[in-house]
């Protein structure tokens, strides 16, 4: 976990392969790439580095579940970034990463019993005096599906900017 801190912190690129593959429309931190939202073009970087995809497709917001009003106006549960609601204004700019034209965010809030892996994450994140919010986004490329198999994520990482690759418990 501080390892991967530490990348996010550096301003690099992290894909995680950890625990079961994910069944869905959304990464939910098992098969995601994560990246610190509070670096001014963190979204132009990603797109233009991993992604490959449209300018204008938003990025979503993990944050710890005790954390959502801090940073966003909602009192209620989203696990699965089933809500999109408005980013606080005084965070909007520093979060641009993660706040669509409209400054709400399609919001994932992770509790500890959810995801330990991630919850401690953004725990190591606020340590390290950053934000404890990540920029997650499904860890595929364009017009290809999150990614299943441990040879997919290593080859994301050789033929992508991908910085760095969490894959059960081993950074590459």
């Amino acid at each position: 976990v501080q390892e991967c801190a530490d990348v996010i912190c550096e301003g690099k690129i992290l894909g995680v392969v950890n625990m079961r593959s994910e069944c869905g429309p959304r990464a939910l931190g098992n098969r995601s790439i994560l990246c610190d939202p509070s670096i001014p073009d963190m979204k132009d970087t990603l797109n233009a580095k991993v992604k490959f995809r449209e300018w204008f497709r938003p990025f979503a917001p993990m944050v710890r579940y005790e954390d959502r009003n801090k940073y966003f106006i909602f009192d209620g549960d989203s696990p699965y970034m089933s809500f999109a609601c408005p980013v606080r204004e005084t965070y909007r700019d520093e979060l641009s990463a993660i706040t669509h034209v409209d400054g709400t965010a399609r919001l994932q809030t992770v509790k500890e019993s959810d995801n330990p892996f991630i919850y401690d994450l953004l725990c190591e994140l606020e340590h390290k005096g950053n934000i404890p919010i990540l920029l997650n986004t499904s860890f595929n490329i364009k017009a290809k599906p999150i990614l299943t198999t441990v040879d997919d994520a290593l080859g994301i990482l050789r033929d992508t900017e991908l910085d760095n690759v969490y894959i059960e418990g081993k950074l590459f």
